[in-house]
């Protein structure tokens, strides 16, 4: 018995796999990376949009306060009132002062929040409120 024949034949092929699985691997990371870059500038988008919200809701609640204090011109809420816009939600706080009324309104869109305090003059006598500043506060 003699030796076994060899395959004269060159293997074909070999290279191939190693390079289908590198450009698929290079394919992957771009789609991830794409995705993840998607991922956060939606998510920043919505952060602004809700934070938008949030300043709306708390606006409202100063503008609920005043027609509050308009119509009665002793209207208190140390203790604060709640209420809701669309689904955002609002906390609103009355002091009074001599001639002035101080509003504090939170606004809350999901996690944000954003706050305003709001100064009234109050007269007495005419019974005229006039809104003297709105500040945002932290």
């Amino acid at each position: 018995m003699g030796k076994p024949k060899r395959s004269r034949l060159r293997p074909r092929g070999q290279a191939a796999l190693p390079a289908v699985l590198l450009v698929c691997g290079v394919i992957t990371e771009i789609a991830i990376t794409g995705t993840l870059i998607a991922f956060v500038l939606s998510s920043s988008g919505l952060g602004e949009r809700l934070s938008s919200q949030a300043l709306a809701a708390a606006k409202a609640g100063i503008q609920d306060a005043f027609a509050k204090i308009a119509i009665d011109k002793n209207f208190n809420a140390p203790g604060g009132y709640t209420f809701s816009v669309d689904s955002r939600s609002v906390q609103v706080f009355v002091t009074k002062g001599i001639n002035t009324d101080n509003i504090i309104s939170i606004g809350t869109a999901l996690n944000h929040q954003r706050k305003l305090e709001a100064v009234l003059l109050v007269d007495q006598n005419t019974g005229k409120v006039d809104l003297k500043s709105i500040t945002e506060i932290q």
